[in-house]
């Protein structure tokens, strides 16, 4: 899946912007880039399924790893 940050600017000038593509905490990274780029801070936050993907991934990984041993 191609990664994606995808941003809007309300009539208000409020910026949305959604990462897609990503899986786990390193979405916030492209957010923290959106931040530092704008000068501004984040209002709200909601995290989708591809925040949650890595941490299970990670979890199985390592108890994986932990039987191969």
């Amino acid at each position: 899946m191609a990664k994606k940050l995808i941003i809007s600017i309300d009539k208000n000038g409020f910026v949305n912007a959604e990462v897609s593509g990503v899986r786990g905490g390193k979405c916030l990274d492209y957010i923290s880039l959106l931040e530092d780029i704008l000068e501004g801070n984040v209002v709200s936050r909601e995290y989708t399924h591809e925040y949650h993907q890595q941490e299970t991934e990670v979890k199985m990984e390592q108890n994986l790893q932990a039987k191969l041993k």
